[in-house]
């Protein structure tokens, strides 16, 4: 039995739903309760001022499990996508906190609101063994 157009439509709909929920986890903001702790976990502060993440490098030992603290002291939404973390956004005045995963070599991260990229919103993560 060959499917009818209409099935073939249907399953067309229920593809593109599945993708985009998968593309929407993606940079799905992390809850609050993703974020983990302890001793082989390393924080560190970030702030976002005048459309730049201050300090804009930071260095830190292979196999890095970094969480970064966001302070948006800017008055605009910001957030930080770096490897395959994303902070989700952060109002202006807030602060989150987020789990960025574990580093073994050099790699860039940056702001993905429209435009705040190209205009220097970029933030290296120097691995130094």
């Amino acid at each position: 039995m060959t499917p009818s157009r209409t099935d073939a439509a249907a399953w067309a709909v229920v593809g593109s739903l599945v993708a985009g929920a998968a593309g929407f986890a993606a940079f799905a903001p992390p809850r609050d309760d993703a974020v983990p702790h302890g001793p082989d976990i390393t924080t560190i502060d970030v702030d976002i001022r005048d459309m730049r993440f201050v300090p804009d490098t930071v260095e830190v030992a292979p196999g890095t499990k970094l969480v970064v603290r966001l302070t948006n002291s800017d008055d605009t939404v910001h957030d930080l996508k770096l490897g395959g973390g994303y902070s989700g956004r952060v109002e202006p005045g807030k602060q989150k906190s987020a789990y960025f995963g574990e580093f073994d070599q050099d790699t860039q991260g940056w702001c993905t609101i429209a435009g705040h990229k190209k205009m220097g919103m970029v933030f290296t993560l120097d691995v130094q063994p």
